[in-house]
């Protein structure tokens, strides 16, 4: 009985205890000069690694204090800002939540999807919203969560050919995330949510059952193996 208790508990502790994080990642713009080819994650929690902050290859890199900006928006399929995550082996994440800061030109898009891939599957829109002529709009966008055990690809893109004064997105028109810092707060662009390890796989009732029956054939021969009797001579 002994050994099946001290089997059971083996058992458990490969399971582990969950672990969690309310920031997963962050993408600090300060000082930055806006035209840097990508900002790379910061403060990244474990069972992951950050995917650089990073412009579609169809935008143009215009420069802009405290952010990354560019121009150019035009096609969805290659104009767009990417950010995320990837996952380690034996972790799966929730993403639930994101803080960023951004701004358009007059002639900047005036309306912005947020997409999402996840496990590289199809891009859907979790989001949208507005920008009104060349305001600053710090924004906490919450969602149903996302769960993945491979990846999360965040997607930043005009919803339309609108720009911010109402008129027309122009070649020159920019559009720029920068820190959430709304008031007198300054938070890094941050990915918030939750990373878990995975369960290891809980042996089935048949190969609890092998086990034992195992461990009592092994201490079954143990019992029956001859003892050597040693006999010392003395002079």
């Amino acid at each position: 009985m002994k050994m099946i208790h001290a089997a059971a508990f083996a058992g458990a502790a490969l399971l582990g205890a969950p672990a969690s994080a309310a920031t997963l990642i962050q993408y600090d713009f300060t000082g930055a000069p806006g035209n840097q080819p990508f900002t790379a994650a910061s403060n990244v929690a474990d069972g992951l690694t950050g995917r650089s902050f990073t412009r579609g290859a169809g935008l143009a890199s215009p420069s802009g204090s405290d952010s990354i900006n560019a121009n150019g928006f035009n096609a969805q399929a290659t104009d767009y800002f990417s950010f995320g995550l990837n996952l380690n082996s034996g972790f799966s994440a929730s993403v639930s939540q994101i803080l960023l800061g951004t701004r358009s030109s007059g002639t900047g898009p005036g309306f912005v999807n947020l997409l999402a891939s996840v496990d590289n599957g199809a891009f859907m829109t979790i989001a949208s919203f507005a920008q009104r002529g060349t305001n600053d709009l710090f924004q906490s966008i919450s969602f149903g969560p996302l769960t993945a055990l491979s990846s999360i690809e965040f997607r930043l893109t005009a919803a339309n050919q609108t720009s911010a004064n109402g008129g027309t997105i122009a070649s020159g028109g920019t559009f720029r995330v920068e820190n959430y810092a709304p008031g007198s707060t300054n938070t890094p662009v941050s990915i918030n949510g939750n990373v878990t390890p995975l369960l290891a796989a809980v042996p089935e009732p048949a190969t609890w059952g092998m086990m034992i029956l195992g461990f009592g054939v092994v201490g079954g021969a143990m019992r029956r193996r001859p003892k050597v009797r040693t006999t010392v001579a003395y002079a």
